[in-house]
């Protein structure tokens, strides 16, 4: 996969679906996804706007519990944290443009998906919600 650079447009690698732990679809989105050191560390950088139904996965290789911050991202995002079952594990909702607090949950996680802020709560995503994607 190409890599994002600053002030690139979007690139559309999956599909991804958020499910109550009933079945029922919550959202759906398209995402890019992350999964080089190098996009992990872009992540939505330098891009002043996302469309609602457009997302950025990260996909980390392998468990971790290293942080994220929102250092030169010019929009406020909701940062939902995945653990290996592909159940959301924690999300940081509503996180300030541009700062560099560190943003971790309470665990260890294997994936993060990077939305607009209020999209959670506008799809009431919540812990223990299925996160399952199809890449294009």
């Amino acid at each position: 996969m190409p890599e994002t650079m600053p002030g690139t447009e979007f690139r559309h690698d999956a599909t991804l679906t958020v499910s109550a732990p009933n079945g029922s679809v919550k959202a759906r989105f398209e995402v890019e996804i992350a999964a080089t050191p190098e996009a992990t560390m872009q992540g939505l950088m330098y891009r002043e706007e996302m469309a609602p139904d457009h997302g950025m996965l990260f996909d980390p290789e392998g468990l971790s519990n290293t942080y994220f911050w929102m250092k030169n991202t010019y929009m406020p995002l909701d940062i939902i944290f995945i653990d290996a079952d592909q159940r959301v594990l924690n999300i940081a909702r509503d996180t300030v443009p541009f700062s560099t607090e560190q943003i971790k949950p309470d665990g260890i996680y294997r994936y993060v998906l990077e939305i607009n802020a209020g999209l959670a709560q506008k799809h009431d995503i919540d812990v223990g919600d299925k996160i399952e994607w199809t890449t294009d």
